[in-house]
């Protein structure tokens, strides 16, 4: 009988030391971020260009039960990044795309503004694995 009780304390205490997602792994997450740049004429969509996207931000989420952010890091300058040391488990990557809306006001342009639409990733790390996103496209 004690050693049923010494046998389920060591299960118990094994089952605890479950690790959830986040830095203290092995894992990596890298890719690369290039904008698509659109060009404008006197307020109108004229063309656009794709350019590495040098000094952006990216981040990370920790698993699927947070909407926030849990790192971020910045490009290099050829637009590639890279998340190490991450543990097993699912993260999200993403950044932010920077879309243009014209205002009512079409003759000074003073109510022109600039909103956010993230573009995002979902992948699994596994134990030691290395995880390329491939070239998450941003528009700005």
């Amino acid at each position: 009988m004690k050693k049923l009780f010494v046998f389920a304390g060591l299960v118990v205490s094994l089952a605890a030391c479950n690790k959830i997602e986040g830095e203290g792994g092995q894992g990596e997450i890298s890719g690369k971020l290039e904008i698509n740049q659109i060009l404008y004429v006197n307020s109108n969509p004229a063309g656009n260009v794709a350019v590495t996207a040098a000094a952006e931000d990216v981040y990370i989420v920790y698993g699927t039960e947070d909407e926030i952010y849990d790192d971020k890091i910045e490009t290099n300058y050829d637009g590639t990044f890279k998340f190490k040391y991450l543990r097993p488990g699912t993260y999200t990557v993403f950044a932010y795309s920077e879309i243009f809306s014209q205002g009512a006001n079409a003759t000074n342009n003073d109510d022109d503004y600039y909103y956010k639409v993230p573009v995002k990733v979902t992948v699994t790390v596994d134990k030691k694995g290395s995880v390329d996103v491939g070239t998450l496209s941003l528009t700005r």
